[in-house]
């Protein structure tokens, strides 16, 4: 998978949004820490000591069920989300607030590729024919109206974590975080089309090998 980011802020401020290419190219994170950028690398850790983990061994277990409306790679993403939730939210936030988390995981396996996310992002593939296909929108309508997500991992006993899973093409796809800014095939094409004062977007054009 190869990546490319792109972004503007207008007068509102999100923190960076940092990207990761792990397992030999087989996992990225996207990644946006709310409150000290220094525990960044940490989740990471926890993410892929999981997954590459269940890579190696079939067997893994974890405290976690599966769910049956999920394959086994988008099972596997959603359970290394879940046992970062449960880190921070035991660890570092266990007295006071230290981090919370927005990300977005791709993993993928052979013809499979699964994803998991959290917060404000979002997931379109994109079709020369039809545009932007929605693959995962944002969680909550407030989030449209505050700057702070409503769901952060790592912060609330109970995280939401939308998962899925589809059959590797020669497709790209965008992932996306956008505030006071629609994203739009125009946007994609040329960031001109939407660059004013009160805009503020990020997103990621990721393209299959």
């Amino acid at each position: 998978m190869k990546y490319s980011m792109h972004l503007h802020q207008g007068q509102l401020k999100n923190p960076p949004t940092q990207a990761f290419k792990l397992l030999d190219d087989q996992l990225v994170i996207f990644l946006r820490g709310w409150g000290s950028q220094d525990y960044n690398q940490k989740f990471v850790d926890e993410i892929t000591h999981f997954l590459s983990t269940a890579q190696a061994d079939i067997e893994v277990t974890s405290p976690f069920d599966y769910l049956e409306s999920l394959s086994s790679l988008a099972n596997k993403v959603r359970i290394a989300l879940l046992l970062a939730h449960d880190y921070f939210y035991k660890s570092e936030n266990k007295t006071f607030f230290s981090i919370g988390f927005e990300t977005t995981i791709l993993m993928r396996q052979k013809k499979e590729l699964a994803w998991g996310t959290v917060g404000r992002f979002s997931i379109h593939q994109v079709d020369s024919q039809q545009g932007l296909h929605v693959l995962s929108d944002v969680g909550t309508d407030r989030d449209k109206y505050i700057l702070l997500p409503i769901e952060l991992l790592g912060v609330e006993k109970d995280v939401e974590i939308r998962c899925g899973s589809f059959h590797v093409e020669q497709k790209n796809f965008i992932v996306s975080s956008c505030y006071n800014t629609p994203l739009t095939t125009e946007l994609i094409q040329d960031e001109r089309a939407s660059s004013g004062i009160n805009s503020n977007y990020w997103f990621s054009k990721i393209a299959l090998d």
